[in-house]
C-alpha cells in the first residue's frame, strides 16, 4: 500500500518522516504500509469514513495515525497525532470519533 505518487511521498516524507526516524522516504513509506495492513492489536482502532472511500487507524498508545483510500489502497497520510489536536478533541477517543466522522476531505 504506498502512497499515490514519489511526491505525494515525499511530501509526507519531508513532513513527517522524521517522527518515525526513518531515514528515507522508502523506509517512512514502508513503515505507513506495516502500520496500514498489519493484523489489529489491542490499541489499534479503525474505521471507515461516512463517504465510505477513507479509512482510518489509530494505535491509541502510540498515537500512529493512518488514512488510506479504501479501493486502491493508497496512503494519504501517515502521522503521529500532535498533542494539541488530540487534546483540542477532548482526548484520544475523541480524536478518533472526529477523524471517523469527517466529510470534509
Amino acid at each position: 500500500m504506498p502512497f499515490a505518487n514519489a511526491e505525494e511521498r515525499s511530501t509526507h516524507f519531508a513532513r513527517h518522516g522524521h517522527e518515525f526516524g526513518a531515514s528515507d522516504e522508502v523506509q517512512y513509506e514502508g513503515m505507513a504500509d506495516a502500520f496500514m495492513v498489519a493484523p489489529m492489536t489491542i490499541t489499534t482502532r479503525e474505521c471507515v469514513r461516512p463517504n465510505q472511500t477513507h479509512r482510518v487507524r489509530l494505535n491509541i498508545a502510540n498515537k500512529h495515525f493512518g488514512v488510506a483510500i479504501v479501493q486502491s489502497e493508497i496512503i494519504l497520510t501517515y502521522y503521529i497525532a500532535p498533542l494539541h489536536k488530540v487534546i483540542r478533541r477532548g482526548g484520544i477517543a475523541a480524536f478518533l470519533t472526529y477523524e471517523c466522522a469527517r466529510t470534509d476531505l
